[in-house]
């Protein structure tokens, strides 16, 4: 009878991760980008609320019409001691603000981010944690999701509005909003985590060809929109998880020429968005594929078959790297050594323009108000507000008193403009939840890279990768429903590798 009621609880699991990784991105209502973010918290509060309600009806039958216990016997991991932690201090923070009296900081203040998405997003990630079983299959559902959301940028870059998502005054040949999630910078965070997988699944599982193209189309259809979105946080999220696992990459011949494929891959996404050319014409309100076989479109193409052919040559040659220890040793030295070189050197040159130039002044101490893309404009300004460090101003509170200190400074950006949060995860939750949230939290992701290096099977390290890469972009952006509720499904998905493989040593 156990087993039935195991079985009853990961099936509920399964669709609910399975609603959160390919029905929850897609769905969208009549009010288009407008009210999207009030239409997906509506969305994920009904599916993790129904989630949680059923899955304790089942346990408390069992528990009471059958006597059977499921908890019984077991222990909490590292990962479940930390978010219950991390749910108390939100709920702490939130009774204790200086604000609950005055403000909405269940539902939120700003981005609708308050106690109670917050108590959702760490519900679903225990009741995931206690009842489902790591599948495969999971794995897929991230590929799939991302090739119908990938399908419907494309049609929307090139003139069509499925869904009929543009609305007067947002136009339908806008990238600043794309996809059925909302503006670039969520769609950036989206991708950063499905391409991820998609791209650590085609290169480190053995599995079936034909998932093998799912992942790998996955990856072409995200990459061309990931190109036109063209996000500086994806693209640092993307760049800095490759450079971190690179030795991974080329551990043997076969990883080695899939990655190949995959830099093929990029180079034709690119290549193709070339080739494409739409040009919208304001004074006809038309888009127009203007077809263009350039130079530099039959170079990146000739690039893209030279490639293919090196992984092939790749593939024959046999090596196997992965117990060689020390090459990877000697790999982060070298890498930490370059890291120091290039600040020195960029400490001593000033390319006088651009992001190289941006970062030779900060190392130099100008905190210019204009450096990346605001953010130093936000960050400066968000440090100085730290009046309450261990348990923060409330969920979802940092946008009020950054308004009323700084509105002036920010009417400087643009008459409409309203900042919320300080564009950087970690920085917003050390306003909202104080120095004890952020080290929580923070001690949360550490676990997860510890309990990998002890635990690197083929299934952790594509989901350690994602968390890696959504970890780094996370300076830069910021958390929210259209995105959230996906990382702590991933989350949840490597505590359980964790947590069964902890049951099979035992």
């Amino acid at each position: 009878m156990k087993q039935l009621e195991n079985t009853i609880l990961n099936k509920l699991s399964e669709i609910y991760i399975f609603l959160i990784l390919i029905v929850f991105p897609l769905v969208v209502d009549h009010t288009g980008y407008f009210h999207i973010l009030e239409f997906k918290w509506n969305v994920f509060t009904l599916f993790t609320v129904s989630y949680i309600f059923i899955t304790i009806l089942v346990f408390l039958y069992f528990l009471i019409a059958k006597k059977i216990n499921f908890f019984k016997g077991k222990k909490l991991s590292i990962f479940q001691k930390l978010m219950i932690i991390f749910l108390i201090i939100n709920a702490l923070s939130c009774f204790l603000s200086p604000y609950f009296s005055t403000h909405n900081l269940i539902i939120g203040s700003g981005r609708l981010e308050g106690l109670l998405v917050q108590v959702l997003y760490i519900l679903s990630f225990l009741f995931l944690t206690f009842f489902a079983k790591l599948e495969k299959r999971y794995l897929l559902y991230f590929s799939i999701s991302s090739i119908l959301f990938s399908l419907i940028c494309i049609l929307q870059y090139i003139g069509f509005n499925p869904f009929n998502i543009y609305h007067d005054g947002i136009g339908t040949y806008n990238t600043s909003f794309i996809g059925t999630i909302g503006n670039v910078d969520f769609v950036s965070a989206y991708y950063v985590v499905f391409l991820t997988i998609s791209f650590s699944c085609f290169i480190f599982l053995e599995e079936e060809f034909w998932k093998k193209i799912i992942h790998y189309l996955s990856f072409i259809l995200g990459f061309f929109i990931f190109g036109v979105i063209s996000v500086k946080s994806g693209v640092v999220g993307f760049a800095g998880t490759l450079i971190l696992i690179l030795p991974l990459l080329f551990a043997n011949n076969k990883y080695a020429y899939r990655f190949v494929l995959i830099i093929a891959a990029v180079i034709f996404a690119y290549a193709f968005n070339i080739f494409m050319n739409p040009v919208y014409y304001y004074k006809y309100a038309k888009l127009v594929l203007e077809w263009n076989f350039n130079m530099k479109f039959a170079i990146m193409l000739f690039l893209v078959i030279i490639i293919v052919i090196l992984g092939l040559i790749i593939k024959n040659t046999k090596f196997d790297f992965s117990k060689r220890k020390d090459l990877l040793k000697k790999y982060y030295i070298f890498l930490g050594s370059s890291i120091i070189l290039a600040l020195l050197f960029l400490f001593i040159v000033d390319f006088k323009s651009g992001f190289l130039h941006e970062i030779h002044e900060l190392l130099h101490g100008n905190f210019d108000d204009n450096y990346g893309t605001y953010r130093v404009f936000l960050w400066k300004r968000t440090l100085k507000m730290i009046t309450r460090p261990i348990l923060g101003i409330g969920p979802d509170a940092f946008v009020i008193p950054f308004m009323e200190r700084y509105t002036e400074d920010i009417i400087s950006i643009g008459p409409y403009a309203i900042n919320d949060t300080a564009a950087n995860i970690y920085l917003t939750m050390l306003i909202n939840i104080g120095l004890s949230g952020l080290i929580v939290y923070l001690a949360f992701l550490f676990n997860h890279v510890k309990t990998f290096i002890k635990n690197c099977n083929d299934i952790s390290k594509v989901l350690i990768v994602a968390i890696i890469a959504y970890s780094i972009q996370a300076f830069f952006n910021l958390s929210v429903v259209l995105v959230t509720p996906f990382i702590y499904v991933l989350f949840a998905l490597h505590s359980i590798s964790y947590i069964d493989n902890k049951k099979k040593k035992n």
